[in-house]
C-alpha cells in the first residue's frame, strides 16, 4: 500500500482497527483531518493502541484550537489525553458546555474543568451541578460539603445517583469526603442503595460491621449484582467486608449451605476458611465449572486442592481418571507438587497440557481473575509461576528423571504456535533454543516480552536470537523492538551499539522494566545519539517511548528537558516505577513547575499530582511539607512508596500522615516505617485501623495483624475507645443483636450522636478515630 494512500483520510479509516500500527513518525507529518479519520478504528482497538502513538496524537489534536469543536471525534482519546495539552482550552470548552459535560473525561482533567466552572459560578447551586455532566466527577470536597449541607433525602440521592453515572471510578478522596459528610445525617442508613456499590464499598468495614441484618443484605445484594467494584478492591479489604457480611447474615456457624454460597456471588470464596470449608462437597461437585472461575488466595487454594481428593469428591489423585483431570482444570494447578507427581503421566499429554494452560489464561483474562492476579502478592505470583513452570516440564517429560521415572527419550521441542498458550519462560532454556530458525524468528516478540523469564534462561535466548539474525550492531529495526526483556543480557557495549533510531524500538526498550542501574545511561546516550536530538530537543512522544529509560539521564541533561513535552509526557512516565533517583526526580518536579508546565507547585491543585503520579516523589522537602489535604490526596500510592525514608520521615508530620488514604498507608513501605517516631507511626496505624478492624503493627509492612505498643497515652485511650464501640458485643457469636451503650465524656467539640440514629456507631467511631490521630 502506497504512503500517499495510507496517509490521505481515507486510506486510514480504510485500515480499521489496524490503525494503531501506524509509526509515530508518520504520525508527525499528518494533518489534523487525516488524524481524526483514523478515531475510529482506534477507539475499536484502543487496548492495542501503544502510549508513544496515543500521546502524539492526543497532543497534536490539541494543538488545534479548533479541537474544542471536534470534542465528539476526539472523545475515544480523552482518557489518555495529557492535562497540559487540555488545560490552554478550560474557558471554551466550559463556554461549549453542552459537549464538554457529555464526554469521558478522566479524573484530572474533571477537576481542571470543574476548577474553571467555580471560577465562573462560584456560588455554583446544587441544581447548576447535577446539570454539569462527567465535569461532576471533579468536584472538590469543600464544594461538595456546601452542596450537601441541610440537604433533604431526595436531593441527596440525586446527588449519589449524579455521581454513580460518571464514565470512571471516582477518586478516593471524592468518595471518602463524600462518605463523611453522609455520616451527620440521621437518614443515612436510608441512603445504602442510592450510594450503589462502588460509594457504599468505600465505608470502613468498622462502619459496615454496624449495619443490622437487612442493610448488610441490601450491600450483599449489590455487590452481587455490580461486582466490579468488590474485586477493585485490595484484599484485605474484601476478606474484611465479607467476614463481617457473613457474620451479620448468620453464615459464621454450621454448613455453608448452597443457598448461601449462591447468595454471596464472585464474594463465595472470599469467607473465612473455617467457613469455606463446610461447605458440602456435593455442592462443591455440581458446582465445580462455577468455582473454577472464581478467586483464591494462598489457604483457600489448599482447601480446594485437600477437597479434591476426598472419598466424596475424586478421591486420591492416583487413581484419578481422565474424566477427573479434565473436570479438575485449572484446580490442578492448586495441588501441591508432590500431588501432582501421583497424577499419571498418560493422563496429561501436550494437548491436555496445553488445554489446561488455556483454561488458566482465559481465566486471568477474565474480570475475576484480572483484578484476582491484580491483588495477589508478588511472592504468591512466583510461587504460581514455579507451580506452572512444573506441571509443564514434569508432564511432558523434562523432570521425571529425577524421580526415578522414565524420560522421554526424544525433549519435545515446541513450535511458535505452542507458545501462545504455554508461555516461554516455562520451558527449560534447551528446549527453546533447538527450535527451528524461522519458529524462533517467528516467535522472538513472544519471548522477549515474557515477564517471568530469568537471567539463565536469557542469556542463551539471546545468543540464539544472534545466531539467527546477527550480531547485535547489524540487528534489522525491525527485530529490535522484538528482542525485549532480553536486551537485559547484552552487555553495555552491545547496548551502546543497537540500533534506537525508531520510535518503536525506543519504546520496547523502554518498557523494560529490569535494566541495571548501569544500564540506562548507555540506552539514554544511545538514543538521543541515535535520532540525533539533544535532550532538549525530545519532544512528549519520544520521552513517553523511553521509559524506564528516562533514569538514564543524568540530573544536568534532565534540567534541560523541554518542560512542556515532558509535561505532556508525565501522564505515562508517572505510572512507571520509576528507577530513578531522589535527585532525578527533583530535578523533573522542577521542569513541572515551570510557567510553561503547571506553574509553581504551591499552586498545583489536586489534578496536578494525580496527573504527575511518581515524580511527586521528587517535591523538595519545603513543598511537601506545605501541601494542604486536598494536595495530599492526590498523590498516587506508587509516588508515596517511592519517597525516600530519610525524606519521608522529615516532609509527613502526624498530621500530614493522618491525612492519608486507607490505599496511601497501605503503600508506605518497610523502610520508610522503620525511619519514623513513634508519634508518625501511631498516626499511620489509625489511617489503617479503620479498615482493618484490627490494630496494626505499623512497622511491618503487608500485615497489620499485629499489636501495636504506643508510646503515647491518649493514643492507648484512643483505640481503647474505638474498641469499645466498634467491637460486637460477643465476638464468638456475631449474630446480630440489640446493644445499648452509655457514652463517655468526650470534649465539647466532638459531636455526640443521637444513639437511636442507624449511623449512631460509625459517626462516633469515625469522629473518635479523628480526634487520637494526632496525638503529640
Amino acid at each position: 500500500m502506497s504512503s500517499s494512500y495510507t496517509t490521505a483520510p481515507a486510506g486510514l479509516q480504510a485500515l480499521g482497527t489496524l490503525v494503531v500500527g501506524l509509526k509515530v513518525e508518520m504520525v508527525r507529518t499528518l494533518p489534523a483531518d487525516t488524524l481524526l479519520s483514523s478515531l475510529p478504528g482506534m477507539a475499536q482497538n484502543k487496548a492495542a493502541l501503544r502510549p508513544p502513538l496515543a500521546n502524539a496524537i492526543s497532543t497534536k489534536l490539541w494543538g488545534y484550537p479548533d479541537v474544542v469543536n471536534r470534542l465528539l471525534n476526539v472523545a475515544p482519546l480523552l482518557s489518555i489525553t495529557p492535562l497540559l495539552s487540555v488545560l490552554p482550552h478550560t474557558t471554551p470548552l466550559i463556554a461549549n458546555s453542552t459537549y464538554t459535560t457529555t464526554q469521558p473525561w478522566n479524573t484530572q482533567q474533571a477537576k481542571a474543568l470543574f476548577r474553571k466552572v467555580m471560577e465562573s459560578q462560584p456560588n455554583l447551586t446544587k441544581e447548576r451541578f447535577l446539570n454539569i455532566g462527567t465535569v461532576g466527577q471533579g468536584v472538590s470536597c469543600p464544594v461538595l460539603r456546601r452542596l450537601i449541607a441541610g440537604s433533604s433525602i431526595s436531593l441527596l440521592r440525586d446527588i449519589l445517583h449524579f455521581l454513580q453515572e460518571q464514565p470512571t471510578l471516582l477518586h478516593t478522596s471524592l468518595k471518602n469526603c463524600l462518605i463523611n459528610e453522609l455520616y451527620r445525617f440521621e437518614f443515612f442508613s436510608e441512603l445504602l442503595v442510592d450510594m450503589g456499590a462502588e460509594i457504599a464499598l468505600a465505608l470502613p468495614v468498622s462502619t459496615v460491621r454496624m449495619f443490622p441484618a437487612d442493610m448488610m443484605d441490601t450491600l450483599r445484594t449489590m455487590i452481587v449484582q455490580d461486582p466490579r467494584s468488590f474485586l477493585q478492591l485490595p484484599r484485605v479489604k474484601q476478606e474484611l467486608l465479607v467476614d463481617k457480611l457473613t457474620q451479620r447474615l448468620g453464615m459464621y456457624t454450621g454448613e455453608y449451605t448452597e443457598m448461601e454460597f449462591h447468595s454471596l456471588g464472585v464474594m463465595a470464596t472470599f469467607v473465612v476458611d473455617e467457613v469455606f470449608v463446610q461447605l458440602r462437597r456435593s455442592v462443591f461437585l455440581n458446582n465445580l465449572e462455577l468455582l473454577q472461575g472464581f478467586c483464591y488466595s494462598a489457604t483457600k487454594r489448599l482447601q480446594v486442592a485437600a477437597m479434591l481428593q476426598e472419598p466424596a469428591v475424586f478421591g486420591p489423585v492416583g487413581t484419578w481418571t481422565a474424566v477427573n483431570v479434565s473436570l479438575a482444570g485449572r484446580f490442578l494447578f492448586f495441588l501441591s507438587k508432590d500431588t501432582l507427581q501421583k497424577i499419571s503421566p498418560s493422563l496429561l499429554s501436550l494437548s491436555h497440557v496445553e488445554r489446561l494452560f488455556l483454561e488458566q489464561s482465559q481465566w486471568e483474562a477474565s474480570e475475576v481473575g484480572l483484578h484476582c492476579v491484580k491483588n495477589t502478592p508478588q511472592l504468591e505470583r512466583q510461587a504460581w509461576f514455579s507451580k506452572e513452570e512444573f506441571v509443564l516440564q514434569y508432564f511432558l517429560g523434562f523432570l521425571r528423571g529425577a524421580i526415578n521415572t522414565p524420560v522421554q527419550s526424544t525433549v519435545v521441542t515446541p513450535g511458535c504456535e505452542i507458545l501462545h498458550s504455554l508461555a516461554p519462560s516455562l520451558w527449560p532454556p534447551d528446549s527453546l533454543t533447538s527450535m527451528t530458525d524461522e519458529d524462533f524468528s517467528n516467535c522472538l516478540e513472544l519471548i522477549g516480552q515474557d515477564p517471568f523469564l530469568q537471567q539463565y534462561q536469557r542469556s542463551p535466548l539471546l545468543q540464539r536470537a544472534k545466531q539467527v539474525h546477527g550480531p547485535v550492531s547489524s540487528l534489522p529495526s525491525t527485530v529490535v523492538p522484538q528482542l525485549g526483556g532480553l536486551a537485559v543480557a547484552l552487555s553495555r557495549a552491545e547496548l551502546a551499539s543497537l540500533r534506537l533510531s525508531e520510535i518503536s524500538s525506543i519504546s520496547a526498550m523502554g518498557a523494560v522494566s529490569t535494566w541495571e542501574r548501569t544500564q540506562l545511561p548507555v540506552l539514554f546516550q544511545n538514543v538521543v545519539k541515535a535520532i540525533q536530538l539533544s535532550p532538549n530537543q525530545l519532544d512528549s512522544s519520544t520521552l513517553v517511548a523511553m521509559g524506564h529509560i528516562v533514569c538514564g539521564a543524568n540530573v544536568a541533561e534532565i534540567q534541560t528537558f523541554n518542560a512542556a513535552e515532558f509535561s505532556k509526557a508525565v501522564l505515562w512516565l508517572g505510572q512507571l516505577r520509576l528507577a530513578c533517583s531522589g535527585e532525578q526526580f527533583g530535578a523533573m518536579v522542577r521542569l513541572l513547575s515551570n510557567s510553561l508546565a503547571f506553574g509553581i507547585t504551591s499552586s498545583w491543585g489536586q489534578e496536578v499530582f494525580i496527573e504527575i503520579g511518581v515524580v511527586a516523589a521528587g517535591l523538595p522537602d519545603m513543598s511537601m511539607s506545605a501541601l494542604v489535604k486536598e494536595q495530599l490526596e492526590g498523590i498516587t500510592p506508587l509516588a508515596i512508596s517511592l519517597i525516600h525514608p530519610d525524606h519521608f520521615k522529615v516532609v509527613f508530620s502526624p498530621l500530614k500522615i493522618g491525612h492519608f488514604t486507607y490505599e496511601q498507608a497501605v503503600a508506605v513501605t518497610t523502610r520508610q516505617r522503620e525511619a519514623l517516631s513513634d508519634a508518625q507511626l501511631n498516626a499511620l496505624a489509625i489511617v489503617l485501623t479503620p479498615w482493618d478492624d484490627r490494630l496494626p503493627n505499623p512497622r511491618q509492612e503487608g500485615s497489620f495483624g499485629g499489636t501495636v505498643s504506643p508510646t503515647h497515652l491518649c493514643l492507648l485511650l484512643g483505640l481503647l475507645i474505638w474498641l469499645l464501640f466498634s467491637a460486637p458485643p460477643d465476638l464468638d457469636r456475631p449474630a446480630p443483636r440489640a446493644t445499648v451503650l452509655t457514652l463517655p465524656p468526650v470534649p465539647p467539640y466532638l459531636p455526640i450522636p443521637d444513639p437511636n440514629s442507624t449511623s449512631h456507631f460509625s459517626i462516633l467511631m469515625h469522629e473518635w478515630a479523628n480526634y487520637f490521630v494526632f496525638c503529640p
